[in-house]
């Protein structure tokens, strides 16, 4: 019974503290300002593969836009046109942007050295990653919010998806369970 009442205090303060978090992010994300520069975020538009090379590719947490409309995305977040339809966390941001919007480029050479993702933006139903250089996706216009997350760990990224839920709703591809 004790063993019990000790792992449960632990779970209590683990989950006060992810709300503690999380909270924290809900305020700062309020106050961002994506129309003005930030070092702590960048608002980049992608068209190509070059477009990457301008993201950050720390530990962070995105937003991926576009002005393809989806019906089912309930997902309040807009900037200029652009409506977030995914958004995550990675350690490695650019890379899994990458995966995300130029799938077939990603994994055309494999490295010891990069992460294999499996899961990634789902828009067709079955197939992993978009190409947003190919049909039909090239004839949308994409953008993406990187908040960059230096030192953080993967429990407080989690918390910047959930902190961007509370306020805006998950976009419709976000399909993590």
């Amino acid at each position: 019974m004790i063993n019990i009442i000790k792992e449960s205090k632990s779970k209590i303060r683990m989950q006060a503290e992810e709300q503690r978090i999380r909270t924290n992010i809900i305020g700062y994300l309020k106050e961002c300002n994506y129309a003005s520069p930030s070092s702590s975020f960048q608002v980049i538009d992608i068209k190509n593969l070059k477009d990457l090379q301008a993201i950050y590719s720390g530990p962070g947490f995105y937003i991926l836009m576009t002005d393809l409309k989806f019906e089912d995305n309930n997902c309040l977040f807009q900037h200029d046109d652009f409506q977030a339809i995914y958004r995550g966390h990675s350690y490695f941001v650019k890379d899994r942007i990458m995966s995300h919007l130029f799938n077939l480029d990603y994994n055309k050479n494999p490295s010891k050295h990069r992460t294999k993702y499996t899961v990634c933006l789902k828009i067709e139903d079955g197939v992993e990653g978009i190409n947003i250089n190919q049909q039909p996706y090239c004839n949308y216009s994409w953008k993406i919010i990187v908040h960059k997350m230096k030192d953080s760990s993967k429990m407080i990224r989690e918390q910047a998806e959930l902190a961007f839920d509370c306020i805006y709703n998950r976009p419709s591809k976000s399909k993590e369970k």
